[in-house]
C-alpha cells in the first residue's frame, strides 16, 4: 500500500494554520496583574476560572488548527493505491478467452458443480455480453496450452460452441503457453487476455511473468478472472513402491493432504492377480503419510493399483506401481516326449511361446520355464512354482500325490495328451484333479490339414479375452487330426468346457481343485495331432494361460513409468507399426518415429504396450503430475500482473473528500466549543 499527492504544491497553505495561532495569542491574558478594590476578594475564583479557560483553548485552538490542516490535505489531493484491482473489459475490440482445464479445475465449488463448469459458464456469459463488432477468441491450458478456435472470430456462437465443448482433463496448468498464445492471436493490435483460472500449484503464476510482460509491451492488457473454491481440499496418492522383503515384501503408498483440515481416508491395494489389501490413512494438514502394506508370500506379478476415496478429485486417488512376481515365480514343464532333436521335443513350442525372448530375459521379469523329464519331477517345488505343465507324460504314477498337494494348496496344472500318455494308468492315479475321465484317442481326419476346427471360444472368458480386440479369427483356422476322447461329464461349478471343436468334442476342459486349477488339453501341445502350435493364436493363448494360472505374462514385457501428460517413449527392436496402447479409458494415441515409440497418457493407471493378439511388449505405470494435485492458491494472478503492469493492477482510494468531511466536522466542534466557553465567559463577568 502506497500513499500519493496529486498536488503537493497545495500543503504549502498549511501556512494557514498561522491564524488560529495569532488569534489565540491575541486574546492571551495579561500575564502582569495589579489588584485593587473589592477585586482583592476574587482572588481565588479567577484563578480557577484562568485554568479551566487555558485547558479549554487549547483543545479549542487544536480544533481550529486542525480544520485548517484538513482543508490544505484535501486541497493536495491525498490517494492511497495498492496492487490487486479487478480488472474491467475496457472495450478493446478484440478479446482472448483462456480457460483453465486442468486437474485441479475438477475440484467441486461450493453449489455442487466443477471450478471448470462454472468457468465455462462465466467465460460464455462473457462472450454474449460483449458487442457484435469484437472480436472473440478461446485458449484451453490443460497439459499443452492450445487454440480452440483456430483464429479471432466474430462468430460469437462459434466461440460459445468451443467454450461449452471444453472438456475436463488430468493435465497439469501450461498458463505461460496459454498467454503466449493468446498474445499471438492479438498479434500485437491491443486487446484483453481474459483468464479463468483457480491459480493453483505452486509456481505456476510466476513462470508466466515474462509472458505478461511481453502482453504488455505488446499493448494488450491481462484481465484475471478467478475461480476459486471456498474450501480447497484434496487428498492425493503421490506415490506407490514396491520394496522386497523376507515375507513376501511391501508396497509404500505415500498419499498428501493438501487441505487446512485433518482428514481419514480409506485406501486399497489391487494386486495383479486381483487380490485386494484395504486399511485407512489419518493425515494432518498439509502432511504426506507412507503407509506400508505387506504383499503375500505368493503373488502374481504385473502392475498393480493404489485407490484412495477423498471426495473431492477422483483423478487423483489413483496411483499405480510395478510388482515383481513374489514367491513362486517359475513354470515347471514335464516332457514326456523329449525327442531325438529340440524340434522334436514334445514341448518345443511350449517353451518358446512361454519365454519368446529367452530364458535372460525371462529372469527380469518374464515366464521362466523349468524344464524336466518325468524322472526330474521331483524339482517340483511349491514355493517356487506356480504352474505346472505335464506334455504327453505316460505314468504320471510315481508323483501324483505330489501334484494332488500340489493343486490342492494353489498350484495349477495343465495336462496335454499324447501318444505316450497311458489312458487307464491316468484316470487310476490322477481321478481327483481331471475334469472328466480320459477314453481313447480318437481320430478325425487323414491328415492335420483336414481334420476338425476350432470352433470360435467366448471372448468373455478372461483366458480369451486378449482375442475381443483381434485374432479371434484364429481359432476357426485351427485343425485337429486326433483328440483324446473324454468320458461323458456334467458341468458345473467346478468343471467348464473352456473350449470345443466345431463338432462339438471338448478341447478344453477346466476343473477347479481346492485352491488351485486344473486345465485338460485334450490335444498335444506340438505338432503330432494338430496345427495349434503352427498358429498365429499358440503363443497369445499360451501367454494368457500361464497369466490365468498365477504366472506374470508377456514374456519379459518391460516395466516403465510414466505421468499423465507426458510423453512416454520406448525404443523396440524391429518395431511393429501395429503395436497399441490400451490405458484404463481405452486405446491412446500413438507415433512410431525412427525406432522409436512413443504416447502419451491421459489418465492414470496401468497402459499395456502390445499387438493384437500377440504378448505384451511393455506396462506402464502411469501416475498424476503431483503439482496438478495441489489445489492451494499461492499467489494471485492480479498480483503478479501488477508488478509488470502496475497501473492497471492498482486500486486507488481518493482521500480528499474524506479531507473536506473531516475539516467540516474539526470546524463545527471548534464552532460549537467556542460557542460554549463564550457563554461560560459571560455569565461569569455577570457575576
Amino acid at each position: 500500500m502506497s500513499f500519493a499527492l496529486a498536488s503537493p504544491l497545495a500543503l504549502g497553505l498549511a501556512i494557514l494554520v498561522a491564524g488560529p495561532i495569532l488569534a489565540h495569542l491575541i486574546r492571551r491574558t495579561p500575564s502582569r496583574r495589579h489588584a485593587f478594590g473589592a477585586m482583592l476578594l476574587l482572588r481565588r475564583l479567577p484563578k480557577r476560572a484562568r485554568r479551566r479557560r487555558r485547558l479549554s483553548d487549547k483543545v479549542l485552538f487544536a480544533l481550529r488548527a486542525l480544520t485548517v490542516l484538513a482543508v490544505v490535505g484535501a486541497i493536495a489531493g491525498p490517494t492511497l493505491e495498492w496492487p490487486g484491482a479487478v480488472v474491467e473489459l475496457g472495450g478493446s475490440g478484440a478479446v482472448v478467452l483462456v480457460v483453465d482445464d486442468s486437474l485441479s479445475m475438477a475440484l467441486q465449488d461450493d453449489a455442487g458443480g466443477t471450478l471448470l463448469s462454472r468457468a465455462r459458464a462465466e467465460a460464455v456469459a462473457l462472450v454474449r455480453g460483449l458487442p457484435e463488432n469484437t472480436l472473440v477468441a478461446a485458449v484451453r491450458l490443460g497439459g499443452t496450452a492450445a487454440r480452440i478456435t483456430p483464429a479471432l472470430s466474430l462468430d460469437h456462437a462459434l466461440v460459445i460452441a468451443a467454450l461449452q465443448n471444453i472438456e475436463q482433463s488430468s493435465l497439469g496448468t501450461d498458463l505461460v503457453g496459454g498467454i503466449r498464445i493468446g498474445r499471438q492471436l492479438l498479434a500485437g493490435e491491443g486487446g484483453e487476455l481474459v483468464v479463468f483460472s483457480d491459480e493453483a500449484g505452486e509456481g505456476i503464476i510466476e513462470a508466466a511473468t515474462s509472458e505478461i510482460a511481453l502482453l504488455t509491451a505488446q499493448g494488450g492488457g491481462l484481465v484475471p478472472r478467478p475461480i476459486h473454491a471456498k474450501h480447497p481440499l484434496n487428498v492425493a496418492v503421490i506415490g506407490a513402491s514396491y520394496g522386497s522383503g523376507p515375507e513376501g515384501g511391501s508396497v509404500e503408498v505415500s498419499v498428501h493432504n493438501y487441505g487446512d483440515e485433518p482428514v481419514e481416508v480409506p485406501v486399497g491395494l489391487s494386486l495383479p492377480d486381483g487380490t485386494e489389501i484395504s486399511g485407512f490413512i489419518a493425515l494432518a494438514p498439509n502432511e504426506t503419510v507412507e503407509k506400508l502394506f505387506t504383499i503375500p508370500r505368493v503373488a502374481m506379478g504385473g502392475v498393480g493399483s493404489v485407490k484412495i476415496d477423498d471426495g473431492h478429485l477422483p483423478q487423483d486417488d489413483v496411483g499405480s506401481f510395478h510388482l515383481p512376481t513374489v514367491g513362486a515365480s517359475r513354470v515347471l514343464v514335464i516332457d514326456g516326449d523329449p525327442g531325438l532333436t529340440p524340434t522334436a521335443s514334445e514341448v518345443y513350442y511350449l517353451e518358446r511361446a512361454l519365454a519368446p525372448w529367452g530364458r535372460s530375459v525371462s529372469l527380469d521379469g518374464g515366464v521362466l520355464p523349468d524344464i524336466t523329464s518325468p524322472s526330474g519331477v521331483e524339482a517340483l517345488d511349491p514355493e517356487v512354482h506356480r504352474l505346472v505343465f505335464m506334455a504327453n507324460v505316460a505314468d504320471p504314477g510315481p508323483w501324483a500325490n505330489r501334484l494332488i498337494s500340489f493343486v490342492n494348496q494353489g498350484g495349477n496344472l495343465v495336462l496335454s495328451m499324447g501318444d505316450n500318455v497311458s489312458v487307464e494308468r491316468t484316470n487310476a492315479v490322477l481321478a481327483k484333479l481331471l475334469p472328466a475321465r480320459l477314453r481313447r484317442p480318437r481320430s478325425l481326419g487323414g491328415s492335420e490339414n483336414d481334420g476338425e476346427a476350432a470352433a470360435l471360444p467366448d471372448v468373455s472368458h478372461p483366458l480369451f479375452s486378449p482375442f475381443a480386440r483381434g485374432g479371434l479369427a484364429g481359432f476357426s483356422r485351427l485343425r485337429f487330426a486326433r483328440l483324446m476322447t473324454l468320458e461323458p461329464f456334467q458341468e458345473s461349478a467346478d468343471v467348464d468346457i473352456l473350449m470345443k471343436t466345431q463338432g462339438g468334442l471338448p478341447l478344453l476342459v477346466e476343473r477347479k481343485v481346492g485352491a488351485g486349477r486344473v486345465l485338460l488339453f485334450t490335444s498335444t501341445l506340438d505338432v503330432d495331432w494338430g496345427t495349434l502350435p503352427l498358429a498365429a493364436v499358440y503363443m497369445p493363448l499360451i501367454q494368457s494361460m500361464a497369466a490365468q494360472l498365477g504366472v506374470v505374462g508377456g514374456g519379459g514385457a518391460r516395466r516403465l513409468e510414466g505421468r499423465v501428460g507426458e510423453v512416454v517413449a520406448l525404443t523396440i527392436k524391429a518395431i511393429s507399426e501395429t503395436l497399441v496402447v490400451t490405458g484404463p479409458q481405452g486405446v491412446v494415441d500413438s507415433t512410431v518415429d525412427g525406432g522409436i515409440f512413443r504416447f502419451v497418457p491421459t489418465h492414470a493407471g496401468v497402459h499395456h504396450i502390445a499387438s493384437e493378439g500377440l504378448p505384451v511388449v511393455a506396462q506402464v505405470a502411469v501416475s498424476i503430475n503431483p503439482q496438478e494435485s495441489d489445489v492451494r492458491r499461492y499467489t494471485s494472478l492480479a498480483v503478479t500482473a501488477a508488478d509488470v503492469d502496475p497501473e492497471r493492477f492498482m486500486v486507488r482510494v481518493a482521500l480528499d473528500r474524506y479531507g473536506f468531511w473531516l475539516a467540516l466536522i474539526l470546524g463545527l466542534g471548534a464552532t460549537v466549543l467556542s460557542r460554549q466557553r463564550g457563554m461560560i465567559e459571560e455569565v461569569a463577568d455577570v457575576a
